[in-house]
């Protein structure tokens, strides 16, 4: 209602499979949501969720990108930063920026949140193969709960 009205301009939705997300579309008056909320990191990277999304214009917002920072020490982070000259926090953000995702970092260290922002001013662009590199990352790993258990 508040939708049809023009109260709300967009309806999001977090955590939603692409079973999910059929049977809300199904149901749906409005059509499909603005946005979908999910985990994403190298280390989970949703294919089919991501596709659904994009064949239905959906906004994909990746959450918990930097992986709990356990993927900080992975070796494959660590060359792909090295080579850059930048941290692993922003080769991170960078895969997920590069991929079309909207991301949100999170941090209570303000030098941390100061150093994920540069993540998308500093003019580096990861090149394809760096990219595919930290794609083979991808073993569906969640560090937050698992949505298809539902």
């Amino acid at each position: 209602e508040l939708l049809r009205s023009g109260q709300l301009r967009g309806i999001g939705v977090s955590n939603y499979t692409v079973p999910h997300m059929k049977e809300l579309l199904e149901y749906s008056t409005t059509g499909p949501p603005s946005v979908l909320q999910s985990e994403f990191h190298p280390r989970c990277h949703q294919a089919d969720v991501w596709e659904f999304c994009e064949k239905h214009d959906i906004q994909f917002m990746g959450y918990t990108p930097l992986g709990r920072q356990d993927l900080f020490n992975k070796p494959t982070v660590r060359n792909v930063a090295e080579k850059y000259g930048i941290t692993p926090s922003q080769v991170l953000l960078k895969w997920g920026l590069q991929k079309g995702a909207v991301t949100i970092p999170r941090s209570s260290n303000p030098d941390r949140n100061v150093e994920n922002a540069t993540s998308w001013t500093d003019g580096v662009t990861l090149k394809q193969d760096d990219m595919d590199l930290l794609d083979t990352l991808n073993d569906d790993h969640r560090y937050c709960w698992n949505p298809n258990l539902l």
